[in-house]
């Protein structure tokens, strides 16, 4: 279903969150931790690799910055968005649930918006906590349900009324613009998302909501000791 939509999936998430997606993944990397060099990061779920991109333009250039996603039909797409001739991030395919890096490998993980697509949520957290080192933030930014009832309501005819036109008239496939907010109504209450973060032994630091709280960002850490 991604790799259908992959050649427009950029566009799509521009015009259908009226440009504010790229503000919030602005978000997700001032969450971060100072870099220095030789630290690593990783962007997993990294799809056509816009947030993988922007940590590598935000970091010192002695960060290593990688990229992971199941799908290979987005990761395709992303070493072209790479700047001025950079080698990095580097970019693979990878699965969530067993991810190909050694325990203990980043300073800091990244997800947007991919968290809810992983089959088994709180593995594909208790693999980040595996590979973050001891003290590594990872932020995750997914969409949530509002907690305003009216915008609720108005949000919720939005993306299952319209969203799924507009996204099938863009992209060309309906079906996944119905399977966004299907999975975002089943998705956990934050209070639920931080539980999952801590049963998979990290230590919340801030759950800060976007648009009246319809996108969330979650940040946790790997306790020190």
């Amino acid at each position: 279903m991604f790799a259908a939509i992959a050649p427009r999936y950029d566009l799509a998430n521009r015009l259908l969150s009226m440009g504010l997606d790229q503000s919030w993944r602005r978000a997700l990397v001032e969450a971060l931790p100072a870099m220095s060099a030789g630290d690593r990061v990783l962007d997993q779920c990294t799809g056509t690799g816009d947030v993988a991109v922007s940590l590598a333009a935000a970091l010192p250039a002695e960060v290593v910055v990688h990229g992971s996603d199941f799908c290979e039909g987005m990761v395709e797409l992303a070493p072209a968005k790479r700047r001025g001739g950079q080698t990095r991030p580097a970019f693979l395919v990878g699965d969530a649930l067993h991810l190909p890096y050694p325990d203990e490998s980043f300073r800091a993980c990244t997800v947007a918006f991919g968290l809810r697509n992983v089959q088994d949520p709180p593995s594909a957290l208790a693999e980040v906590r595996r590979v973050l080192q001891p003290g590594g933030r990872l932020a995750v930014l997914e969409f949530s349900k509002p907690t305003l009832p009216v915008f609720s309501t108005l949000y919720g005819f939005y993306v299952f009324r319209i969203l799924p036109i507009l996204g099938g008239l863009l992209t060309g496939s309906r079906a996944a613009y119905a399977y966004l907010p299907e999975s975002v109504w089943a998705w956990p209450e934050p209070a639920a998302l931080a539980s999952a973060m801590e049963g998979a032994g990290l230590r919340m630091v801030e759950q800060r909501p976007f648009l009246l709280g319809a996108v969330m960002l979650h940040v946790a850490e790997r306790p020190s000791s």
